[in-house]
């Protein structure tokens, strides 16, 4: 057995160990529904649940993968970084053996992409664009919210649109960052009274 991301799995006969409750991961498994999709790394029947009791997603409660929607893994890795409260863990290094993973994504069934994620954690993520969802193995989520960065702690949650999803939190705080900056820069403020 091989200790990996805080879970056994058994090379042998496939089977998996996890030292914690899938509560202590976010997750709330509702039941199985009759049109489940199928995991696509063990190709078990997911369960449907939700993710911090907000986002409905598909669980695979035999490996704990999960599978969810584009902006439901922005709103949740977001808002769980911008309140964490234990300190950081450095991550291990990027695992490029998963970059060559071929899997398929369980709604559509044309192939994943699989891709490093550009935010922190050293994760290789599974995507389909198609369906706009994404793949994360077990422990993945949690490589992401313990990873260092600034985010961490601050309690500073912008909202999740498009632009967030697709080009992350710079481009929201370059708009904010420029807006702050019209407002205190003395300058700025005494030409928009003289000539606004």
């Amino acid at each position: 057995m091989a200790f990996i991301r805080r879970f056994f799995h058994c090379q042998h006969c496939g089977s998996y160990h996890f030292p914690e409750t899938v509560e202590a991961e976010g997750v709330r498994v509702l039941g199985q529904s009759p049109d489940a999709s199928k995991c696509p790394v063990c190709t078990l029947a997911m369960a449907q649940a939700l993710l911090d009791d907000t986002h409905l997603i598909d669980f695979c409660v035999r490996c704990r993968g999960v599978l969810l929607a584009r902006t439901a893994f922005s709103m949740v890795t977001q808002k769980r970084r911008a309140w964490a409260t234990l300190p950081p863990v450095e991550p291990l290094p990027l695992n490029r053996e998963e970059l060559r993973r071929q899997i398929a994504c369980p709604k559509c069934g044309g192939r994943f992409e699989t891709y490093p994620h550009s935010g922190p954690g050293n994760v290789v993520l599974d995507g389909c664009t198609a369906c706009d969802v994404i793949w994360l193995d077990f422990g993945e989520m949690r490589q992401i919210i313990e990873a260092p960065g600034r985010d961490r702690g601050s309690h500073d949650i912008h909202p999740v649109d498009d632009e967030y999803v697709r080009h992350g939190p710079s481009a929201t705080h370059d708009q904010d960052d420029n807006a702050r900056t019209r407002e205190t820069d003395p300058l700025r403020v005494l030409a928009d009274l003289l000539f606004g």
